[in-house]
């Protein structure tokens, strides 16, 4: 239970802090009003990196921020919402979006790459950037095609496959524009201590 509140706890408030900053700064790039989805969405991020490290624990953490964010910080209709408040439908597009790295772990996990199973969760034995960008582009498609079909289903509309692109193309460079920003701020943090300690 320990574990769950932890994982729960950090996954939530990265989640939501990349949420809000997408909310915010990058949710306007490239916005196409005819095809909904987001080209830079940085929350992906989030999915991948809590998904690997947490397995499943991370899902409920990721639909509750959805939740959160959308209830108190999105207000009337919006491109990106299915009722403009966060419906059933909402709630359903949530779970299927933020389960899709974990979907793509377990495909992975059937072709016999390197996971296992750790906190009764498929989780990463081994993380590096080429295990992390093909899990980033596996999740991106099931979201991307997976999701909108869902979307589509639940709001009787057509979705026109540039949607599916947007929301797929839109996954990979939010995921990769955080994991650039953490890998640079890790580096530098890697040169500071380095040099604090030659300075002792």
């Amino acid at each position: 239970m320990k574990y769950f509140l932890q994982s729960f706890s950090f996954t939530f408030l990265m989640y939501f802090g990349l949420w809000i900053m997408w909310v915010h700064f990058a949710i306007d790039i490239g916005l196409d009003a005819e095809y909904p989805g987001s080209l830079v969405y940085l929350p992906h991020a989030a999915r991948v990196i809590c998904t690997c490290i947490f397995g499943w624990y991370a899902i409920p953490a990721m639909v509750a921020a959805d939740f959160i964010g959308i209830t108190f910080f999105v207000h009337g209709n919006t491109d990106f919402l299915l009722a403009g408040s966060f419906s059933f439908e909402e709630f359903i597009n949530s779970v299927v979006a933020n389960s899709s790295v974990f979907l793509s772990l377990l495909l992975l996990k059937l072709s016999g790459l390197s996971f296992t199973y750790h906190h009764a969760a498929l989780t990463l034995k081994k993380s590096n950037y080429r295990h992390v960008f093909l899990i980033t582009v596996i999740s991106a498609f099931i979201n991307g095609l997976v999701g909108n079909f869902i979307r589509q289903g639940l709001n009787d509309y057509d979705i026109h496959m540039y949607t599916v692109l947007r929301f797929t193309v839109g996954d990979i460079l939010g995921t990769l524009v955080v994991l650039l920003v953490c890998t640079i701020m890790l580096s530098a943090y890697m040169d500071i201590i380095n040099k604090s300690n030659k300075m002792n």
